[in-house]
């Protein structure tokens, strides 16, 4: 069976795109063959040790001490021995910077590919040559440990540094060392990893590794055939080429985890388990040199379950005219399917306490929107493997928004967009605000009847709209979550005024698609607007809401058809307007709270009969602190007072 570990194929993918820096260069992939074809070859001999004589003598000449500070000497004899081991004649061009062991490692797989594609070799050929490749890299690894401790250079620090390269290096070749457990021709095997990545100066990286193996009902012989293909378009710089290897290294701890769960994940009986999954490679995107890439990620498995193929699709993209960053991801899983989005502005800062908030109130709403409302015991609708499914890709969508975050905060940060972004005024509004309803004793602050998941005050995080729905697809049962988060900023000037306007908004909904007509709706949304004048705050309007709509329905076999049985509508209203002038707190607070909700009633007299339920509570204070005798007593004052009053409320409410 093909391996279905294919270790850091981000890796693979990065000796392609460095091992052939010219224009529009495609390798050959090899035909399907059947077993009629398959001839053994001879093992490639394993390369003796040796060493040039000028890095010889330049080892001779360095103290042991020398040798022993620096790990330079072991990595130019390493890659000596690694150079050794092409079989190809015409190897590409000398590149302006210098291959890691990894890569130079992995590229003396492919010129040994490429050898035998010119050669017309067949499937197993090929695959032989993976496995003589393999032989002759760890052999490489030896030579250099005899080369060094036969000059007596070879000491515990060139030790470890030869042992992690080497580890790194069996990881990358770990789908090339396990090719010869390929046995089950019975059944159909497909992998495919595809990236696609575009540089900022327009050059376009196309990369595709697949394999497949099947068996041939006519002729009944088995075939295998699998194919690397790449292609550059342009010429990779230096600093291209750090950025592609940084990209490829996540790109290929993602491939691990998805080819490794695969196997898995065609049995509806055991949940993969994809939590070492992660996007946190994104937080460190270089924007100065990529403007994004697409990753495609598939397996296809043709056994008597008909579970179909397993695919993971990822995309990402930065606008620096829109300053703007955007992910999608899609990923399907025998019935599972999990899609989210987000759209996020490259201008943010570091905000911990509102990114906690936020996280903390995207579980509160998968809370709410996974359980089956139909049960009192508040199980999972999805049941236990699907619901275990739709936490870890809901943890990969948090970990995702996390790092896009952090991306923002270090895009920020760039000297040559230092003074484009309004950070620096939304961060001291923000301080501001925090200061006024933390520290002041005079603010009475909304009302607690729905608890703010979405934290007050204004966030310095960069905005963004979130979306995240995972589906369950059973047949005739198909329940879907679906989770929204967003915030939007805006900055104003009106005079000697200024001000900032922010909105947050989390939603969940969930329904049974088109099996059923249950739903539950719940959103909640924060909105605060500020008004500045002299770098003090004179206004703050604050408010929270939160609305929940559901309906919970029963199926009833005589009349087959489904049955109203609860209907609930639930809305809670907290308001907070302050104005703070001349020293005078003026604040206005409201609270509100509707609930209206009807569930049925068992009865033998009437078919539908419903109790109704109705709740409503209003109330409404208004605190005035101050020197209010002055207010009194000298009408000059007073009419300034109610003049910047004036301003100040045109002004918020101009906004």
């Amino acid at each position: 069976m093909v391996n279905n570990v294919f270790g850091s194929l981000a890796n693979l993918n990065t000796l392609l795109a460095q091992s052939v820096n010219n224009t529009n260069q495609t390798s050959v992939t090899p035909a399907l063959l059947t077993s009629g074809d398959l001839q053994a070859i001879n093992d490639l001999q394993t390369n003796a040790p040796k060493i040039s004589d000028g890095l010889l003598s330049q080892l001779n000449n360095e103290t042991l001490d020398e040798a022993l500070a620096s790990n330079q000497k072991v990595s130019d004899v390493l890659q000596q021995q690694l150079t050794s081991l092409f079989t190809i004649s015409s190897t590409p061009s000398a590149l302006k910077y210098k291959l890691s062991d990894e890569e130079l490692a992995l590229r003396t797989v492919i010129s040994s590919q490429h050898e035998g594609l010119l050669k017309n070799e067949n499937s197993t050929q090929l695959i032989e040559r993976l496995n003589t490749s393999v032989k002759n890299i760890q052999g490489a690894y030896a030579n250099t440990s005899d080369i060094l401790s036969s000059l007596g250079q070879l000491g515990h620090e060139q030790k470890t540094f030869l042992a992690s390269s080497q580890q790194r290096v069996e990881r990358s070749l770990n789908p090339y060392m396990e090719s010869l457990n390929r046995a089950k021709y019975e059944d159909d095997d497909n992998y495919l990893f595809e990236l696609s990545v575009k540089t900022k100066e327009g050059d376009v990286i196309n990369i595709t590794f697949n394999s497949s193996q099947g068996y041939d009902e006519e002729t009944g012989e088995a075939i295998d055939g699998f194919g690397i293909s790449y292609e550059v378009n342009g010429n990779l710089s230096e600093a291209e080429h750090g950025a592609l290897t940084q990209v490829m290294a996540g790109v290929g701890e993602m491939a691990d985890e998805f080819f490794k769960v695969s196997e898995n994940s065609f049995n509806p009986l055991i949940v993969p388990n994809q939590t070492d999954t992660s996007l946190d490679f994104l937080a460190g995107f270089n924007s100065e040199q990529l403007t994004g890439f697409n990753v495609s990620f598939s397996t296809t498995q043709n056994d008597a379950l008909d579970t179909g193929e397993n695919t993971l699709d990822l995309s990402y993209s930065i606008d620096e005219t829109k300053n703007q960053q955007a992910l999608v991801f899609k990923a399907e899983s025998g019935k599972n399917e999990i899609d989210f989005a987000l759209d996020m502005s490259t201008i943010g800062a570091k905000d911990t306490q509102q990114m906690q908030q936020y996280l903390a109130s995207l579980d509160q709403s998968l809370e709410d929107s996974r359980v089956n409302s139909t049960e009192d015991d508040k199980t999972s609708a999805f049941g236990k493997s699907g619901d275990e499914a739709m936490q870890q890709g809901f943890a990969l969508f948090k970990g995702a928004f996390a790092s896009m975050s952090s991306a923002a905060e270090r895009y920020s940060n760039l000297e040559s967009l230092a003074e484009q972004h309004l950070n620096d005024g939304r961060a001291m509004v923000a301080d501001l605000v925090d200061n006024m309803i933390t520290n002041d004793a005079r603010y009475q602050g909304l009302g607690n009847k729905a608890p703010n998941t979405l934290g007050t005050g204004i966030s310095k995080l960069a905005d963004f709209d979130a979306t995240f729905s995972y589906a369950l697809d059973n047949g005739d049962y198909q329940p879907k979550s679906t989770i929204e988060l967003s915030q939007a900023t805006e900055q104003a000037q009106l005079g000697d005024l200024s001000g900032v306007t922010q909105s947050k908004n989390v939603s969940s909904h969930f329904d049974y698609q088109y099996s059923r007509p249950d739903y539950y709706d719940k959103e909640e949304s924060y909105n605060v607007n500020t008004a500045v004048k002299n770098k003090e705050l004179v206004g703050l309007d604050q408010s929270h809401e939160v609305d929940v709509d559901t309906k919970m329905f029963e199926f009833n076999p005589q009349t087959n058809q489904y049955e109203l049985q609860m209907a609930m509508q639930e809305q809670t209203v907290t308001k907070s307007d302050i104005r703070l002038i001349d020293d005078i707190w003026l604040e206005e607070s409201e609270n509100s709270y509707n609930m209206n909700k009807k569930e049925r009633v068992e009865s033998d007299e009437k078919q539908d009969e419903f109790k109704k339920t109705s709740s409503h509570s209003h109330n409404k204070l208004v605190t005035l602190i101050g020197d209010l005798d002055k207010l009194a007593e000298n009408k000059n004052v007073r009419r300034e007072y109610l003049t910047n009053l004036s301003q100040v409320n045109f002004f918020m409410d101009k906004k």
